[in-house]
């Protein structure tokens, strides 16, 4: 084997998360469950490529612990190989529906099968079923190890399958594009998978990773960096992309009642916190097709494409649940919250708009009345 070239691709791939963790320094600030798995991915890489160069350094060489290094290394690649992919599952599902509770919900064979074969990867070092070194420190496949590349292969058809399940359901999304970070991955593994001794997979999960910041960025153009919803820009977008496709859907105007009274009397930051809650409650109550932006100040807009008129009522209805839920805990004022519904089927997406509007105002001028009596 050539090790100056494995030097090489393992060296270029920790220069590219290097420059990533440089540039995406402030991403990985953020408090969020989708950033953690990314921050442990480019780490996960990282280490990852030095694993994969040291265990060709010290491959054949025979000192006292090089055979333990040895199996340290493999052990880490071996089951880094399979936390990635699935790490790259659980970030698509993320922010495709931005629920932590799916993951377990939804994925339980993929995590089974996983532990199983993290298992097997440390019985292997009593019982050489997957790899074997020998007393000379030599490495050496065994067949079990090509099920590790089937089960990267599984794990990542299925976020190809959710993304496509999520775009048939919801339409698609402008800045999502899976391939960007998933390709890399498949043709990595691919050539390692075929080619023994090839050293290209870090390399490519590095490649991979940098097709998801890629993606991020084009993210951060549709998202309101203050609550996290979608933004009125991305709106306009999915209307048009619905309306050519002759979809029809509901869609909610919603906003926090005497908004500024909250800003007058406790301060904007909890007038900020108020935006976020309504905004994580809108989120939240989510059940299946539900689009949330942000349009304006404290209004948002949710839309769902849908037959029926009545389309949002099941979700509405949640979403009055989760913040009467809001309000019974221990807050230093209740939210209350007005909406209006609308229902698209052709016609003009002003007078959409305009009908969602209005019916909100007319919920707001009933609360108020109510609060004057």
């Amino acid at each position: 084997m050539d090790m100056r070239s494995i030097y090489i691709t393992n060296g270029t791939g920790i220069f590219i998360l290097l420059m990533l963790l440089y540039v995406s320094r402030t991403k990985i600030l953020r408090d969020t469950h989708e950033d953690r798995i990314y921050s442990a991915m480019v780490f996960g890489v990282m280490l990852g490529c030095i694993m994969e160069a040291f265990s060709y350094a010290i491959d054949g060489q025979v000192f006292t612990g090089s055979r333990i290094l040895n199996y340290v290394a493999n052990t880490y690649l071996y089951t880094a190989n399979l936390l990635l992919p699935f790490g790259v599952l659980a970030y698509i599902d993320l922010g495709l529906y931005d629920n932590p509770k799916r993951i377990w919900r939804h994925y339980k064979p993929q995590i089974i099968i996983g532990a199983i074969m993290i298992s097997l990867n440390v019985v292997n070092y009593f019982v050489p079923i997957i790899y074997y070194i020998s007393d000379q420190n030599m490495y050496e496949r065994r067949p079990l190890s090509y099920v590790y590349y089937f089960v990267i292969l599984y794990y990542l058809v299925t976020a190809f399958l959710l993304t496509k399940r999520y775009e048939r359901e919801n339409g698609k999304i402008s800045f999502f594009r899976i391939a960007l970070f998933v390709v890399p991955i498949l043709v990595g593994a691919g050539l390692q998978f075929a080619f023994y001794g090839l050293s290209v997979a870090w390399l490519a999960s590095a490649l991979g990773l940098v097709g998801l910041f890629m993606m991020q960025q084009n993210e951060l153009a549709y998202v309101d960096v203050l609550v996290g919803t979608y933004n009125r820009q991305y709106l306009s977008s999915v209307i048009s992309a619905w309306i050519s496709r002759k979809d029809t859907f509901a869609g909610a105007m919603v906003d926090i009642d005497s908004f500024k009274r909250i800003n007058d009397t406790f301060g904007h930051s909890q007038g900020d916190a108020a935006l976020k809650t309504l905004a994580n409650i809108l989120k939240e109550s989510r059940i299946e097709g539900e689009w949330v932006f942000r349009y304006a100040g404290d209004e948002f807009i949710v839309l769902k494409r849908t037959s029926s008129a009545d389309g949002l009522d099941a979700y509405l209805n949640n979403v009055t649940a989760n913040l009467d839920e809001h309000n019974r805990s221990d807050q230093p004022y209740q939210l209350a919250i007005s909406y209006g519904t609308s229902f698209f089927d052709e016609g003009d997406v002003d007078a959409f708009i305009k009908e969602m509007d209005d019916g909100m105002y007319e919920m707001k001028r009933m609360h108020h009345a109510e609060e004057a009596l």
